[in-house]
């Protein structure tokens, strides 16, 4: 808990880009002079992703970082998923180095990383927002594109990332199968969007799902026991019961099912 509050104090300290009273975000980096990278007004790469949704799921304070996440949807998503960083670079820079010897829109120089678009389902279901939350596993889900001749990966396997509309191929998926976002989108889905979470005292059941959702069903084995889970939407307030029992608060011990 110390090491996590004196983390979290010191990027408030300094990874906040904002003025009081006024809308921010978190920077990307300090380079090697001290330097901003990812700050407001800068000619290359003013805003960037991974600050943003790493900010809500390390627990930083949470209107920042809902002001951060607002600042990413407006400033980098387009309808194939979320830009690493905006705008790109156009030539070689000493400050950021690598990130700079790709073309505008590909990979690290604002293109759309479908690893780093899995932690934003995360942070948008963390903050409750179940629409949009759907709505960037949508974009980056292979199987849901219908234009095939852009994508140019295989419909059934995510590819590493997806250049931007900046880039001379925009659309155009790269790297197949090699990436770990078929991992996190998975983990993405199942404990963010349906919300059934493995802790340490049992499994939490907490879903973000879309309005449109009536509800959904699941199965899961967990710790030797085989939960069937059934969700149904009636009205706002979540309440579960166990074997016919209602229980407090969304957290199935192991002890009620086994």
């Amino acid at each position: 808990r110390v090491c996590y509050e004196t983390m979290r104090d010191a990027v408030e300290a300094s990874g906040w880009d904002g003025l009081p009273g006024e809308p921010g975000y978190y920077l990307r980096a300090y380079d090697d002079a001290g330097e901003p990278v990812g700050a407001r007004g800068a000619a290359h790469h003013a805003l960037a992703l991974n600050t943003q949704t790493w900010a809500v799921i390390g627990e930083l304070d949470r209107e920042r970082a809902a002001q951060g996440m607002a600042a990413a949807h407006a400033g980098l998503n387009c309808e194939w998923g979320l830009r690493l960083m905006t705008p790109a670079y156009d030539g070689a820079d000493d400050r950021v180095r690598g990130t700079t010897t790709y073309p505008p829109g590909a990979k690290e120089n604002g293109g759309i990383f479908c690893h780093a678009n899995a932690w934003a389902i995360v942070a948008a279901a963390r903050l409750g927002w179940a629409e949009r939350a759907y709505q960037y596993y949508r974009q980056i889900l292979p199987l849901a594109r219908a234009d095939a001749d852009t994508l140019l990966t295989e419909p059934y396997v995510y590819c590493q990332n997806i250049c931007a509309p900046e880039h001379p191929h925009a659309g155009r998926g790269r790297n197949s199968w090699l990436t770990g976002t078929a991992a996190w989108t998975y983990v993405a889905a199942t404990q963010s969007i349906l919300g059934i979470q493995p802790t340490y005292e049992g499994l939490r059941i907490c879903p973000v799902i879309p309005a449109e959702w009536p509800g959904f069903q699941a199965k899961r084995v967990f710790r030797g026991v085989t939960y069937r889970i059934a969700v149904a939407r009636e009205g706002d307030a979540l309440a579960i019961t166990v074997n016919g029992e209602r229980l407090e608060g969304d957290v199935v011990y192991v002890a009620q099912v086994s």
